[in-house]
Order: C-alpha cells, then structure tokens, then sequence
C-alpha cells in the first residue's frame, strides 16, 4: 500500500451534518504527492496511478461519512461498479495532488460520485472521474441498503452538493465522431 492511502478513522462526532454546519461544496479531504512508483517509462504519472489517487479520495470520503474499519468489520462496504476516467495533463514525480470530491446523488442503495484531480500548487485541473458506486452486505454477498447514519451523511452532503454546477464531463460518452 502507499503511504498516500488515507488512514480509515470513524467520522468526528462534530461532522458538519450532524451538528447542523454547513456542508463543504465541493469536499477538499484527500491530498497526495506523486510517488516515484506511480511514474511511468514516459515520465509522468500512470493511467493506473491516477485511478489509485482517486481511490485513495473516495477512501477518504468513505471515512469522513462513518465507512469505517468498524462498518466494513460489520461487513458493509461500497464497491465501484462504473467509472469513466478523463485525462487532462501529465502530472509529475513529486507533484503535490488534491483531489475535490462531490457528491452528484445517492439512493437506497447507490452512490454517483465525481472527483476532480488538481495540481496542489498552481491548481491546474489534470483530470477527472465519474464513479458509480453501490453499497453491498460483504456477507450475503449482495447489494444492501446503506446504512442509516452514512445514508444520512451521505443525504446531507449530496443536498449541499447540489448547489455546485454539474462538472461538464458527467455523463460523457466516448466516442469518435462520424465525418
């Protein structure tokens, strides 16, 4: 594992949704610096690389919402069923990343998720994900409904996230366009 990956830990008893605060639109939780094992033969950073980067975000949102050591023991846990990877510019050894994270909608059972990828320094957008998300019972082996007090979490932050535009790239389709 990279020493980037976020450390799970449960959710502050002060969360902004449960004590009535402001939700952050867009969430700034997870940031990393480009690790010589993420740098390929040309020189910047791996296609697989910035799928981990952007793992390791939805990790660090999985942490701030109570999905925790505790709740996958429990054997809950989201896993990712779609996601669709746009890149935008090289990113370099040593680059610091941020990573912001929205959440696009949420239902019983599914989580629409979107993270932009930022040079840390100067801000330069360098790429971006669409993530479809469903939560399961590790233990049936099966789709479940989320959890009460993630599903909240999950409500609150989705609600402010609404505000924000939708990114550009959601829903994109690829493909070659006919002469």
């Amino acid at each position: 594992m990279s020493a980037n990956a976020p450390q799970s830990s449960s959710v502050s008893p002060l969360a902004p949704w449960q004590s009535g605060d402001v939700v952050p639109a867009p969430l700034n939780i997870y940031s990393c610096l480009v690790e010589q094992e993420w740098v390929d033969y040309n020189g910047h950073m791996t296609e697989a690389a910035y799928l981990s980067a952007f793992g390791w975000g939805s990790d660090a949102l999985f942490t701030y919402i109570g999905d925790n050591d505790a709740y996958r023991s429990a054997g809950n846990s989201f896993y990712t069923v779609e996601t669709h990877i746009v890149y935008e510019s090289e990113a370099f050894l040593n680059e610091p990343l941020r990573i912001e994270t929205r959440v696009l909608a949420v239902d019983v059972k599914r989580l629409h998720i979107h993270h932009t990828m930022f040079n840390g320094d100067n801000g330069k957008r360098l790429s971006t994900t669409e993530q479809m998300l469903v939560h399961v019972d590790m233990n049936a082996g099966k789709s479940a409904p989320i959890l009460p007090h993630v599903a909240a979490a999950l409500d609150a932050i989705s609600k402010s996230h609404s505000t924000l535009p939708v990114p550009d790239d959601v829903g994109r389709v690829m493909k070659i366009k006919k002469k």
